[in-house]
């Protein structure tokens, strides 16, 4: 049962930290967390109508993107694509419009089950377990249980490369200069106040 009673929805510093990866994509390093598999999710909010961004983690299965929701069909990425199918997906520094299906097929789900287990099966396996309601789950137990996971595919539209909505700027790359900046003035600072050695 994924519906929030088993894994509870993120709040506080736990939701903070979920949201850490859209500002290190701001700042420029979007093509590092695409290595780990997280893309940033632009979604038009379905009561503002405005772009709303989640970063996740996803797999890929040829030109398919597929995504699992950890609170089932409550977070609000997951509502806003109910309302409106069309998204804009960014990995790294690949953008590109794409449509948004929930998963119904249990061959298909199962597959994509596999692929996130595939990377990390120490990590996933429990996670997965505690997803589903079950003490434990292993590749054989996984076909009981696939119909109590939410799973979206998304397929890219031909020639759209994010044009539906914008795309999550890289206007924060001058942290980098004021890292470098701070880091220059300490050294500065402790070569002055240090004593010299005879």
């Amino acid at each position: 049962m994924i519906n929030g009673q088993l894994i509870p929805h993120p709040q506080g510093l736990q939701r903070v930290f979920l949201r850490l990866p859209l500002w290190m994509y701001r700042a420029g390093l979007g093509q590092f967390l695409n290595l780990t598999r997280i893309m940033v999710l632009a979604t038009q909010g379905r009561k503002s109508g405005l772009p709303r961004y989640t970063p996740i983690e996803y797999r890929r299965h040829g030109s398919k993107v597929y995504v699992m929701s950890g609170w089932g069909d409550q977070p609000h990425w997951y509502q806003n694509i109910l309302a409106s199918p069309e998204v804009t997906l960014q990995l790294g520094k690949q953008r590109f419009d794409a449509h948004a299906t929930v998963v119904t097929n249990s061959g298909e789900v199962l597959r994509v089950l596999h692929l996130f287990r595939r990377s990390a099966p120490f990590m996933y396996d429990p996670m997965l377990a505690r997803m589903s309601d079950r003490e434990s789950i292993t590749p054989k137990t996984l076909p009981e249980i696939s119909h109590k996971f939410t799973i979206l595919r998304f397929d890219p539209i031909p020639n759209r490369h994010g044009t539906i909505l914008p795309t999550l700027p890289t206007d924060y790359g001058w942290v980098w200069f004021g890292v470098l900046v701070a880091g220059l003035l300490t050294a500065l600072v402790v070569s002055i106040v240090r004593p010299r050695e005879s």
